[in-house]
């Protein structure tokens, strides 16, 4: 497969934005950046492919080199820095929100194969066969240049393509793994906090409190806290409020169930307390969010006129 290699990050973007837009970022980092800023990757799943030159990568562990044709993978809880790159560096950078991540049906197969890796505690730097690489390689550039031309179908589209680059990855974890390896060597705090999201997502609506999630989790919501905290940056409430503020626009968007119901429906004493919560969350009451929506969704309409 020819694909073209870019040049500039802006044609790694694809044109049109749809709902997986801010869910998946993809870009390249070269020696031009790296002259202006030191670049961090943290909070996320990070896959970061050398196509030239080489650089640093810095983290708690210390200092380790990054070549030509290597691999980074960065789970969620890992983060580190690029830098003190040669002038030819070019690394194609691909991140996963991993709210996102978790809804794909090939992440959790991708996700074992990377606990079970040799370096499993670090930031993973492999070094695959060259004809894997270049696999991967097209298949990520797939996202920028083939996607374009698809509207109607385009989340599916993408989601299908996030299942090829994780299994690929997958086939390239095992190849790279050590013998005798097993998954003993993820951390707990990982472990713990991939329940508790699994945990928010099915219990969200009705539960808004920590200490229940920490009390299924069989620890204390101080150390809960702590996880999800060192994990995402955000606390625990930033969590779940954004899952309620999610459903919440939806159901103002897609539905004309009252605001009242809405608040019943997520969890809330009354209306007034999801009212203030909607308020300082989106900086709008939800009468003021649906009648926004609203009317642009009738501008919309008419400019098809």
């Amino acid at each position: 497969m020819n694909v073209p290699h870019p040049e500039h990050d802006d044609e790694l973007a694809p044109r049109n934005q749809d709902e997986n837009a801010g869910k998946i970022s993809f870009g390249k980092i070269d020696h031009r950046r790296l002259s202006r800023e030191e670049v961090s990757l943290e909070r996320g799943f990070f896959f970061g492919m050398v196509e030239n030159g080489s650089a640093l990568i810095v983290d708690d562990s210390g200092t380790r080199p990054l070549r030509r044709g290597d691999l980074l993978i960065l789970s969620p809880s890992r983060s580190c820095s690029v830098r003190n790159s040669s002038k030819d560096f070019i690394m194609i950078r691909i991140g996963m929100d991993p709210d996102f991540f978790d809804t794909l049906p090939d992440a959790q197969t991708m996700y074992n194969s990377l606990v079970r890796h040799r370096e499993g505690s670090l930031p993973s730097i492999l070094h695959p066969e060259p004809l894997a690489y270049e696999h991967l390689r097209d298949t990520a550039l797939l996202y920028a240049h083939a996607m374009a031309p698809f509207e109607k179908h385009r989340p599916g589209i993408v989601r299908h393509w996030c299942g090829l680059f994780l299994l690929q990855l997958s086939d390239i974890l095992r190849e790279d793994d050590a013998p005798g390896q097993d998954a003993d060597c993820i951390r707990r705090a990982d472990k713990l906090f991939r329940a508790f999201k699994r945990l928010s997502v099915e219990h969200f609506r009705t539960h808004h409190d920590i200490a229940f999630y920490a009390d299924r989790l069989h620890i204390s919501p101080t150390y809960l806290a702590r996880i999800v905290k060192r994990i995402t940056g955000h606390t625990v409430y930033a969590h779940l409020a954004g899952l309620l503020c999610a459903e919440a626009r939806r159901y103002l968007r897609s539905s004309d169930i009252s605001v009242k119901e809405i608040a019943d429906r997520l969890g809330f004493a009354d209306q007034s307390s999801f009212g203030k919560f909607f308020k300082a969350q989106i900086g709008l009451s939800p009468n003021h969010f649906r009648q926004r929506v609203g009317y642009r969704q009738e501008l919309k309409e008419r400019s098809k006129e």
